[in-house]
């Protein structure tokens, strides 16, 4: 099967899927390609580890929040 896009995203991590959610917003068409069994890149949720404790790895929080943040004006932008 052959499938034309305007854009390939490569990995559904952070950036990938912001890039996704951004290109939603034109006319272009684009895939986003992940090699793992899950979204979510570095991000991930351990549960098998320690029968009774759920243990967060990779990029589970944001250094600081406010303006001088990066993401501060994209995450006001969803109220």
């Amino acid at each position: 099967m052959s499938t034309e896009v305007d854009v390939v995203i490569i990995g559904a991590g952070a950036a990938g899927l912001a890039a996704a959610i951004e290109l939603q917003s034109t006319n272009l068409k684009f895939l986003v390609l992940e090699a793992r069994n899950r979204m979510g890149g570095r991000v991930c949720t351990d549960e098998d580890t320690f029968t009774h404790a759920k243990v967060d790895l990779g990029a589970s929080w944001i250094h600081y929040y406010g303006p001088e943040n990066v993401l501060y004006d994209y995450y006001v932008s969803f109220n």
